[in-house]
């Protein structure tokens, strides 16, 4: 096999080549996880301080048992946290991995296969 054969259709060399829609659909992704990130991250921090935390933000619950329910939740906020971290550089390294530009035929073939997806 030639160099030229590998990875790409029959014909594709003739054909004009497109933005690839795999990498568009997940800079859009990328894009709301952004969003969806923060969000998430001030919801959970919002959670942990209306909770216990030796009065200092207890807004909803006081005491010891919030106390400790409290560090509980900030010990699992951190967790959840790193692991949210790692949602965008995942999806960023997926998109580094795609070639920025497919022919037109498969182009036409992967927005058919989104449309189940």
């Amino acid at each position: 096999m030639g160099a030229s054969s590998k990875g790409k259709d029959k014909g594709a060399e003739d054909e004009p080549q497109v933005d690839n829609p795999y990498r568009a659909r997940l800079e859009t992704l990328k894009t709301n996880l952004v969003d969806e990130v923060k969000e998430l991250k001030k919801c959970l921090k919002a959670a942990s301080q209306d909770v216990g935390g030796d009065g200092r933000t207890g807004k909803s619950w006081v005491g010891k048992t919030a106390n400790k329910w409290h560090d509980e939740v900030q010990g699992n906020r951190s967790r959840m946290i790193r692991e949210i971290d790692k949602l965008i550089p995942a999806v960023q390294s997926r998109i580094d991995e795609l070639p920025a530009k497919v022919s037109a035929s498969r182009a036409r073939m992967m927005n058919k296969e989104m449309q189940y997806m």
